[in-house]
């Protein structure tokens, strides 16, 4: 079960019930192999950003939540939709410089929730999120 800060419904894992998914660790099922071709251990977060499309068909620049990072990308709770391959810019986060990343997948959040949960693909991997404990498989990428 996961409670999305600052509203009012839950979301229910379809998960087995013997599945755990602890927020705050990392996801402790999956084999060091996978954590790094993914790009490193994901940290859940909340870090405010800006995020605003580089696509001129589809232009935007909206306030959005990151609630998972690592070091290739992130997955980002949105107010609209945003179409898979579209190229965004990541602004205001802590390291101040924005970063550019690409639109992996987008999934609704809910029939009566006007939320979206983008996967975003960083252009230049690294810690631009500003985690200062990072894992120990951080350090070797």
């Amino acid at each position: 079960m996961l409670r999305i800060p600052n509203r009012k419904w839950v979301v229910i894992s379809r998960r087995p019930k013997s599945a755990k998914l602890l927020l705050g660790q990392p996801n402790l099922n999956s084999s060091p192999q996978r954590e790094v071709a993914r790009g490193g251990t994901r940290i859940p977060c909340e870090i405010p950003v800006t995020l605003t499309s580089l696509d001129p068909q589809d232009q935007f620049s909206q306030s959005c939540v990151i609630i998972l990072a690592n070091l290739r990308g992130c997955a980002v709770r949105s107010p609209r939709p945003v179409h898979s391959g579209t190229i965004v810019r990541i602004e205001d986060l802590p390291e101040k410089t924005p970063v550019e990343a690409r639109v992996v997948s987008c999934i609704s959040l809910g029939e009566f929730e006007k939320l979206w949960l983008l996967a975003l693909a960083l252009n230049k991997a690294g810690n631009v999120w500003g985690i200062t404990r990072i894992p120990d498989d951080w350090k070797q990428m």
